[in-house]
């Protein structure tokens, strides 16, 4: 059986992407409540996401005409007397643009344990089947209160498995093979002349190969990341630390205002 943790975090990765996402729309800071167990849910609305590179395996979101109606209310920024019914086709399709979204913020936080996730999303008729696994998701603004059904399917369950076997074998937190050796000998010093590329990173974002192709001087980007946050210095792909961006005789640099902990800047060669 998959260790609890393991697929609380999962679960936990896709709560959180929805609170970012909504907050993004509503410029209200939205904060995911303590995952739950589905229990009387009755959806009239499904949406099924395929991952079809790093995870391979199905999932389904589906939402009760309530929930339903409140994230249309927030990714329409629209009025309650002018949001969409659930039933009516403008409402659905909203619905499913909404989950495109989602998606694309969740596979980014899940990169760092599959690497590349690519996610395909469509529209559903409810089905009553019993799924491996399914958690309620529920976030809230302090005002108002958004529940989302989530179920995965058996392949996503197995791949969440090999994750787990695979951290049990080599934890995240221990360094590799050759550098826990010099480390055991003491010879780690004989490292600190190596030269390391790190790289400055401003922000990211999910595109779509038409959005790629038309690119043209003078386009404007916009990133998933304000600009009074702070900035990403990256080792191996790896956060090694945060801070501010500065000018030093005509060129960029970082002031560092957040710093990793030695072991875990060792662990990103």
């Amino acid at each position: 059986m998959i260790p609890q943790t393991k697929v609380e975090a999962y679960f936990e990765a896709w709560v959180s992407s929805l609170a970012l996402l909504l907050s993004k729309l509503s410029s209200v800071c939205w904060q995911p409540e303590p995952v739950t167990e589905a229990a009387d849910y009755a959806p009239v609305a499904c949406v099924r996401v395929t991952a079809i590179k790093g995870l391979n395996g199905q999932q389904w979101f589906s939402f009760s005409a309530a929930d339903m109606t409140e994230l249309l209310r927030v990714f329409l920024q629209q009025e309650s007397s002018d949001t969409p019914e659930p039933d009516q086709r403008q409402g659905k399709e909203a619905v499913v643009e909404l989950v495109r979204q989602w998606a694309g913020l969740a596979a980014t936080a899940l990169e760092q344990d599959f690497r590349e996730v690519s996610l395909q999303v469509a529209l559903e008729a409810i089905s009553a089947k019993c799924r491996p696994a399914a958690k309620l998701l529920r976030v809230n603004d302090g005002d108002r209160s958004i529940a989302v059904l989530i179920e995965i399917d058996d392949k996503i369950v197995a791949a969440l498995d090999r994750r787990t076997t695979a951290s049990s074998e080599t934890p995240q937190e221990r360094p590799s093979a050759q550098i826990d050796d010099l480390l055991r000998q003491g010879n780690l010093g004989l490292l600190m002349d190596v030269e390391l590329g790190v790289m400055l990173q401003f922000g990211c974002r999910r595109t779509t190969l038409r959005e790629v192709l038309e690119l043209a001087t003078g386009a404007v980007l916009e990133l998933d990341r304000e600009i009074q946050e702070p900035v990403d210095l990256l080792l191996n792909g790896r956060v090694i630390a945060r801070g501010e961006v500065v000018v030093m005789d005509g060129n960029y640099g970082l002031r560092v205002t957040e710093v990793a902990s030695p072991q875990q800047r060792v662990n990103s060669l």
